[in-house]
């Protein structure tokens, strides 16, 4: 897999390059210190599977890199490599569109876990990360919904829950499925009032929490 790296303290930058360079079937293709460096670079080089960004940079951090990224290069993974362990950068990086959240306190072994589950078209968010959003009481489950197999949720809404998770539009998810936006819309307010959740990133927390995505 071919990947751009980008991280601003250019110590960690050359580090960084170097393990990720000794990870099977992993190219380093080039390195930048900012989001806005990612993006030129990504107009004029070929086949990249995957930019591992910083999530605090000058000019253009990740978040921002990731919106980006969604609407020029869809077809481009980014996973996030930060030290913010907050649930708010958590959610607002998943929000973004990122593809995977790593802590910079993983050993290599959990990287290369995560580039490989990410080019794969999967999402990877680090073990911490997961109990983070677990534990986050910004966004509630139900007891009731404790345990999916408790969930009267349809074959239906499942894919749609699915396809929200891997951040399709309501538009994209009709088309896919082959039903109407307004369907598509109210098998989402179903599922939010099933799973006692309040906003697509509720949706997206209960996908990951059950491995749906």
């Amino acid at each position: 897999m071919r990947i751009l790296i980008a991280e601003d303290h250019k110590i960690l930058l050359e580090s960084l390059a170097l393990l990720m360079s000794s990870i099977k079937d992993v190219e380093v293709v080039s390195t930048h210190t900012n989001g806005r460096q990612v993006l030129v670079a990504l107009e004029t080089t070929q086949d990249i599977d995957i930019v591992v960004s910083d999530l605090q940079m000058p000019i253009m951090g990740g978040i921002e890199l990731a919106l980006q990224m969604r609407q020029q290069f869809p077809d481009v993974r980014i996973c996030l490599l930060t030290v913010a362990d907050r649930p708010e950068a958590v959610k607002e990086a998943i929000l973004a569109g990122a593809d995977g959240y790593v802590l910079k306190s993983a050993e290599k072994s959990e990287l290369e876990t995560a580039l490989h589950t990410i080019v794969q078209g999967n999402k990877f968010y680090s073990p911490e990360v997961l109990m983070l959003l677990a534990k986050d009481t910004g966004i509630e489950f139900s007891p009731e919904t404790d345990k999916p197999q408790k969930i009267a949720i349809t074959p239906r809404e499942l894919d749609v829950l699915k396809l929200i998770a891997q951040e399709y539009s309501g538009t994209q998810i009709a088309e896919k499925l082959f039903i109407s936006s307004t369907t598509v819309e109210t098998h989402r307010k179903h599922l939010m009032q099933k799973l006692g959740v309040q906003t697509t990133v509720g949706l997206v927390k209960y996908a990951i929490k059950y491995n749906l995505i």
